[in-house]
C-alpha cells in the first residue's frame, strides 16, 4: 500500500511538472500593464482564449467601442455613457 501511494505521488508530480505554460496574447498583455497603470485607466478586456472581444468599455468614462481582433478602435463606433447599447459585430476571424 505504502509503495502504491508513492507510485501515485511521483506520477502527479511528473504529471503537474508537464504542465506546458502558454505566454501572454497581445490583449492580455494590454490588460496587464493598463492593471498596474493609473487609476481609472482603459483596461482592455479579453475573451477566455485571450483576444480582445469585440466591444470594449471604459469603466471610468462608461463609453463603450468596438474594435478589431488586434484591439484597434473601430472609427465611428464609440457611444458615450446613457445611450443604447452598442452592438458590435464580430470583428475579422478571432484566434
Amino acid at each position: 500500500m505504502v509503495r502504491l501511494t508513492i507510485i501515485l505521488l511521483f506520477s502527479m508530480a511528473f504529471a503537474l511538472g508537464d504542465a506546458t505554460i502558454q505566454p501572454k496574447t497581445p490583449c492580455e498583455r494590454a490588460r496587464d500593464a493598463a492593471i498596474k497603470g493609473p487609476i481609472g485607466a482603459y483596461i482592455p478586456t479579453c475573451d477566455a482564449a485571450g483576444q480582445y472581444t469585440p466591444k470594449q468599455c471604459s469603466g471610468s468614462t462608461g463609453y463603450c467601442w468596438c474594435v478589431t481582433s488586434t484591439g484597434q478602435k473601430i472609427p465611428g463606433t464609440e457611444t458615450p455613457p446613457g445611450t443604447a447599447p452598442i452592438k458590435c459585430p464580430c470583428s475579422g476571424p478571432r484566434r
